[in-house]
């Protein structure tokens, strides 16, 4: 049972990672005979991701049995966006009073190397970064359960971000939000943290937004 698992969720992670590397585009389907061929593996795991992913609303089941990636609208842009926002505003006012001088250290290493991949225009890397860089607030705010529902949450929004085209496309002023958001956090100083952890999703929303109808 527990191989078993581990297996589901290994494709379940592999399927959702093939978002970022463009192998899936908005409006198309996805057939699980293609899918096990593609990762040499039994259809079996493949359907119970596709299932779970369906569950958690990242692509849709079809009449049939079928299941497309989902084209966003501009209400599911807000919906994930406003989501994200209350996760990780909760996560950084609970963070603000009592990060460790070692988290401080982990998100500076994780904004440094966000900037370098930045610099250096390996956008598919900084946007990597960019998804741990946030996840990795929620986390050190302790709260498993938190954590669980946002690693949900945080692939509906990888699913939007690369079938808008919206993943490869990224401004100087949001990587440095990041910095700014760590040296709030080591002046303890829960009022700028959200006011910056709202500037960043809101305007991420808008530019998501831009390319959709």
């Amino acid at each position: 049972m527990s191989l078993k698992k581990n297996l589901d969720d290994i494709v379940y992670e592999t399927i959702c990672m093939g978002f970022v590397s463009g192998d899936y585009v908005a409006g198309t389907r996805l057939d699980p005979t293609e899918l096990a061929e593609r990762y040499q593996i039994s259809k079996t795991p493949i359907i119970q991701a596709l299932k779970r992913m369906a569950h958690e609303h990242i692509v849709e089941l079809m009449p049939g049995g079928k299941y497309e990636i989902p084209v966003a609208t501009r209400e599911d842009i807000a919906d994930v966006c406003e989501a994200r926002l209350l996760f990780e505003e909760q996560a950084l006012v609970k963070l603000g009073s009592d990060i460790t001088s070692m988290q401080l250290k982990e998100l500076e290493f994780m904004v440094e190397k966000s900037r370098v991949y930045f610099e250096e225009g390996k956008f598919d890397d900084y946007f990597l970064a960019d998804m741990a860089f946030h996840k990795k607030l929620v986390e050190m705010a302790g709260n498993q359960c938190l954590l669980d529902l946002y690693m949900v949450l945080s692939n509906r929004y990888m699913v939007i971000r690369t079938t808008t085209g919206t993943s490869l496309f990224h401004e100087r002023v949001a990587c440095n939000e990041h910095l700014k958001m760590v040296e709030a956090l080591k002046e303890r100083d829960v009022q700028a943290v959200r006011g910056l952890i709202q500037t960043h999703i809101m305007n991420m929303e808008e530019r998501i937004k831009s390319k959709v109808e």
